[in-house]
């Protein structure tokens, strides 16, 4: 950390390197696109390098930067508010360059070959969408990204029974949309992405995609 603040390169880098994928499903998972996802864990991390004169030490590194990117995730959702064109826009990108139409690199990444990128199906996606923006920053925190409660409670800057209510009420309007969804449970231990989504509905099962 010491060679970081003081601009060391390969200090950085190897920064960038431990904590760069968390960044980016936090990112990816609040704001439901790679090309922001990208472009907001780049900001994040600008702003992070700028500003390690400031990390004292009184948490986790991990926590300090993650708090960054879910404040760049708010703004750029705010501004995304007072311009929803643009957000039109890059949706439809997105879905020309979706990696079942090939793919393509977004902020370094080859969309055809992250799992990230498509790790949920588009109902279990939209239900985490249509979650309110503090219970599924709770939700991405805990249930698919695993951070422990205190963390996430740090980061989002809330006490820890805020972060345990949020999680209650988010897991119940998910399990609410993916049984309208004609999702059903399943007693199969989630392994996947998906699944975890599933889990965070359901706290002891999992949801499976009903066969066509």
């Amino acid at each position: 950390m010491i060679q970081a603040r003081q601009g060391d390169q390969a200090a950085l880098t190897e920064l960038y390197r431990l904590y760069e994928h968390k960044a980016y499903n936090v990112a990816l998972r609040m704001l439901g696109n790679p090309w922001d996802a990208a472009d907001v864990t780049q900001e994040a991390f600008i702003k992070a390098f700028g500003a390690l004169d400031q990390f004292r030490g009184e948490a986790r590194f991990s926590t300090w930067l993650h708090r960054i990117v879910v404040n760049a995730v708010r703004d750029h959702l705010r501004k995304r508010q007072m311009d929803p064109m643009e957000d039109e826009e890059l949706d439809r990108v997105a879905s020309m360059n979706s990696p079942a139409a090939g793919g393509r690199l977004v902020g370094g990444r080859d969309t055809a070959l992250d799992p990230v990128t498509d790790g949920l199906s588009e109902p279990l996606l939209a239900a985490l969408q249509a979650l309110d923006e503090r219970f599924r920053l709770a939700v991405v925190l805990c249930d698919l990204l695993g951070f422990d409660y205190a963390e996430a409670a740090n980061i989002l800057e809330v006490r820890e029974g805020t972060i345990k209510s949020r999680i209650f009420r988010a897991r119940a309007e998910l399990a609410s949309r993916l049984r309208g969804a004609g999702y059903e449970p399943s007693t199969r231990p989630p392994r996947t992405e998906e699944e975890r989504l599933g889990t965070a509905a359901d706290a002891t099962t999992s949801y499976e995609q009903p066969p066509e």
